[in-house]
């Protein structure tokens, strides 16, 4: 007789217990990946996208998150390079009306960079905009609030940061690794996927190792004579260079 897959209960402030499952997998947005991965990203994994710029690691992680939207799943976009709106914007353009998961609530931004250019934005209810890039506490104040929030609905969850390079340019290292340890707990304890952005080249090797040393695993993309290439690193699983062809 088969046993049931083993579930995970968790007790939020003045809350019943909600059943978080942080068993299965969660498909990438690359198909052939998740061809080798056998269905996707572990449920649950804090996964770093490492590469250059301008390598596809943007598509990659906005197509992660589509792939979120299409199958019923709650979303973070948390963007450093770019406002809300530009984001939406931009998930239009690969080809999907955002705007109905946008107000539905599905699709929440925590956008740094709004404040950060003295932008002149509305405020809605799906974007929490944050005071500066050098307030982390704001940060984690707000995606405790939208984590909570999605918790409470049951609702599968997943996050982009885009991108940990940015916040090192205004921080120290070391204000942003003590960032990095508390948001990526409170990520896996109510199983989130999670894939935080990486800018090769931009930081220094120690640095690198040490925010490798955080996460579940690294998937890292390069571009040789006009290609794309990605690969998986994991303790318990590894996928060799692999063609990564930029779809919508």
């Amino acid at each position: 007789m088969k046993s049931k897959p083993q579930e995970k209960f968790s007790r939020l402030p003045n809350t019943a217990f909600i059943v978080v499952d942080n068993v299965g997998n969660v498909k990438t947005g690359y198909e052939p990946l998740d061809e080798k991965l056998s269905g996707g990203f572990d449920r649950g994994a804090n996964i770093l996208l490492f590469g250059p710029p301008i390598a596809g690691k943007r598509v990659f992680a906005r197509m992660f998150i589509l792939t979120g939207l299409k199958s019923g799943e709650a979303c973070i976009m948390s963007c450093t390079n770019s406002t809300a709106e530009e984001e939406s914007r931009t998930f239009r353009r690969l080809g999907v009306d955002i705007g109905e998961f946008e107000e539905k609530g599905l699709l929440v931004y925590l956008d740094f960079h709004s404040r950060l250019i003295g932008a002149s934005v509305t405020d809605k209810p799906f974007i929490r905009r944050i005071p500066s890039i050098i307030d982390l506490a704001s940060f984690n104040v707000a995606l405790r609030e939208v984590l909570t929030e999605f918790h409470r609905k049951g609702l599968p969850i997943r996050l982009v940061f885009d991108s940990i390079s940015t916040v090192m340019l205004y921080n120290p290292f070391q204000t942003v690794s003590r960032f990095l340890h508390v948001i990526l707990g409170r990520l896996k304890s109510l199983g989130s996927t999670s894939l935080l952005l990486l800018d090769e080249g931009a930081h220094s090797p120690s640095d690198i190792v040490t925010i490798k040393g955080m996460v579940d695993a690294v998937v890292t993309i390069k571009t040789r004579n006009g290609s794309r290439y990605l690969k998986y690193e994991s303790e318990i699983h590894n996928v060799d260079w692999m063609l990564y062809e930029v779809r919508r």
